[in-house]
């Protein structure tokens, strides 16, 4: 009887310890796609995008359609959660920040356009330089752009602003025929906003 009493006991404790890895092997996938969804979540950020703006002479429309693309359609995706223009105007028109003054917004204007608009980020813009030259010679024609954007980018979690600027540049040349401005413009503005784009996904 004694026997059987301590098998019975082990078959017990062992069923028993069965049952609790069995258990923990259950519940491990639910934690592990829990912490997915969390790891997924950190990566939506709040961003408000003050109005940019162009201190230079080039007021084309075509300049428009390259910053809308690259300014402010290009955080339009799932990694972002943009702030309404109506909400970030809002919350610049309460600092009494003017975009007509030509200057970027400091870092305490940007800091309580983050709190009143519970952005992550905030980005500010200008367009400082897009200088077009034309060369001439007896065979050739070309014109050069260079482009020069200054850039705030403000993090609310570390409360600090991150100043840069980057530029671009782009030769249009042919033999025969007259050389545009739009082409060499367009291309050097893209390549500077491209250029801010990636600095910006560094510090993210």
């Amino acid at each position: 009887m004694k026997k059987i009493s301590i098998i019975a006991i082990l078959c017990l404790f062992v069923m028993s310890m069965v049952a609790i890895v069995s258990a923990e092997e259950m519940t491990t996938p639910q934690h592990t796609h829990n912490d997915a969804v969390q790891s997924a979540a950190k990566t939506s950020y709040r961003l408000a995008i003050v109005p940019y703006i162009n201190s230079t002479e080039e007021k084309k429309g075509y300049i428009q359609e390259i910053v809308d693309g690259k300014y402010t359609e290009h955080y339009s995706n799932k990694n972002f959660q943009m702030i309404p223009l109506e909400e970030v105007q809002k919350a610049l028109n309460s600092t009494g920040y003017d975009v007509s003054n030509q200057e970027l917004a400091e870092k305490d204007i940007l800091a309580s356009v983050a709190k009143q608009t519970n952005a992550d980020y905030v980005i500010a813009m200008e367009i400082s330089q897009l200088i077009t030259t034309r060369h001439m010679s007896f065979f050739q024609a070309k014109v050069v752009t260079k482009a020069k954007l200054r850039y705030k980018f403000y993090n609310a979690e570390n409360d600090k602003v991150a100043s840069f600027q980057v530029t671009g540049l782009s030769e249009n040349k042919t033999v025969f025929g007259d050389v545009g401005y739009k082409d060499p413009i367009t291309k050097a503005l893209n390549q500077a906003m491209d250029n801010a784009n990636e600095k910006i996904k560094s510090y993210l």
